[in-house]
């Protein structure tokens, strides 16, 4: 039986530049255009600074019934951020994307899933900020944001704030992320359409995508904070990008994260 699958989407501008008319606009009207042919609901985890660039387009998500969650202020990877401004800006952020959204905003996104054994001081800001859930990890060491020994299946850290990982396929002694962003479009559809099928069931499923994975007409430029080599291959990617996320979001349709995490009831706390 397929464990369905929950679209997600890192609202951000790889130019960095976030101007009211950017690309990322019109693309991330795309992708509501897409939710709405296939009756999907999605979580939306923003960048604080479009909520300041285009207010509208954060209202525009909100009012099409999409969850809006938070993606950090300027996509800093947590790794490489100052706790005291992650803080300051976090806290702003959430009270204007509230505002504009009209709801309690509960969830967050680390650039990059940047949330590693390094960077475990976000918790408690998170969790002091009043977000309840994270999807902010990766349990594999395939990633320079990895976080080997972590669990696959949701849980809580210490103080509370509910973790969901980035969905892995369990392969023995390897943990393979398969289903958002380079991963889902470099690996055929037949393996991953696989391991969704033959996921364990207390997992929680989701993929994501950007607004700029949909853009075939831009030029290649190097995306900030990026390896060059994944900007080439997420850049070429474009051309089958959307017929991939077709192809898993019509395995069977799930709620926005927000609403699954408010569904779990037992969960294993871990350190």
């Amino acid at each position: 039986m397929v464990n369905f699958v929950t679209l997600t989407i890192d609202l951000e501008d790889p130019t960095g530049i976030y101007a009211p008319d950017g690309r990322y606009v019109a693309l991330t009207h795309c992708l509501l255009d897409l939710c709405a042919e296939l009756n999907r609901r999605a979580t939306f985890f923003c960048i604080g600074r479009i909520a300041q660039a285009c207010p509208d387009l954060i209202k525009t998500i909100a009012a099409q019934g999409h969850e809006i969650a938070y993606h950090s202020h300027n996509h800093i990877p947590l790794t490489e951020e100052n706790p005291a401004r992650f803080r300051e800006q976090s806290r702003d952020d959430k009270n204007r994307l509230e505002q504009l959204a009209g709801k309690t905003v509960t969830g967050f996104r680390a650039p990059r899933f940047s949330l590693t054994p390094q960077s475990l001081w976000a918790v408690d800001v998170l969790q002091e900020l009043g977000f309840v859930y994270s999807s902010s990890i990766m349990p594999t060491s395939v990633s320079l944001f990895g976080f080997p020994n972590a669990p696959l299946v949701p849980f809580r850290w210490p103080k509370g704030l509910i973790e969901i990982p980035l969905p892995v396929a369990d392969i023995k002694s390897l943990r393979l992320p398969y289903l958002g962003g380079i991963y889902l479009y470099a690996l055929p559809s037949f393996i991953a359409q696989y391991f969704v099928t033959h996921a364990a069931r207390d997992q929680m499923l989701w993929t994501y995508a950007h607004p700029y994975d949909l853009d075939r007409a831009e030029k290649f430029s190097l995306m900030p904070n990026t390896p060059a080599w994944v900007s080439g291959i997420l850049w070429l990617s474009r051309r089958i990008a959307e017929k991939k996320l077709r192809h898993i979001l019509k395995l069977g349709n799930a709620p926005p994260l927000g609403e699954r995490v408010a569904q779990l009831t037992s969960l294993e706390t871990c350190s």
